[in-house]
């Protein structure tokens, strides 16, 4: 993972500037914009925004697979700083949600309970998919997901995943929290 990477990702949240952050590393990966928020020896947390004007959950990359850190202009900075402050809510990481410290294994964890529902990413496995759900527990370097499927029915069978083919956990946002809001009633 290139230390330049990381010096960006650090300056960028020095300076709470919005970036655009591509991970060519990973094919077709989307590129992730926000604000950094926490950056730890291996993972960052970026405040996802849409549109870069509206906050849209939070987004717990690998930086290993980010290839660059774009950071906006003057006029983009001070469009989005207008439009947050108007909104009253500064960019913040998730109550409980911590990569600076543990492994992958801690990180990822912290990640995956940091909300009822999640979206994980294997994207190197997977490219095109996500699977959204409930984390239901861990065995060694697995863990298990009850799905949610994009019509807010839940799944009768549970997923695998280790935590190694894990690129990305996105919490909260707009589609995560509709799930959430209006899907069926989780079966217990």
């Amino acid at each position: 993972m290139g230390k330049s990477i990381v010096k960006a990702l650090r300056t960028a949240l020095a300076d709470a500037v919005p970036v655009s952050v591509p991970r060519a590393r990973l094919k077709k990966s989307e590129t992730i914009d926000g604000y950094v928020v926490e950056v730890g020896e291996h993972w960052v947390v970026v405040a996802a925004t849409s549109h870069v004007v509206y906050l849209d959950g939070w987004e717990v990359l690998r930086i290993r697979d980010i290839s660059e850190v774009e950071v906006a202009g003057k006029q983009a900075r001070r469009y989005s700083d207008r439009a947050l402050a108007s909104l009253g809510t500064p960019p913040s990481k998730p109550t409980g949600l911590s990569v600076s410290h543990g492994g992958r294994k801690e990180v990822l964890r912290s990640a995956l309970e940091s909300a009822p529902i999640v979206s994980v990413h294997s994207e190197k496995k997977y490219p095109d998919s996500l699977w959204v759900g409930r984390v239901l527990g861990y065995r060694g370097e697995k863990f298990g997901l009850q799905p949610i499927d994009s019509n807010g029915v839940w799944e009768e069978h549970d997923r695998s995943f280790t935590l190694a083919e894990i690129s990305r956990v996105t919490i909260g946002g707009r589609y995560n929290d509709a799930l959430q809001k209006f899907g069926d009633p989780r079966p217990e």
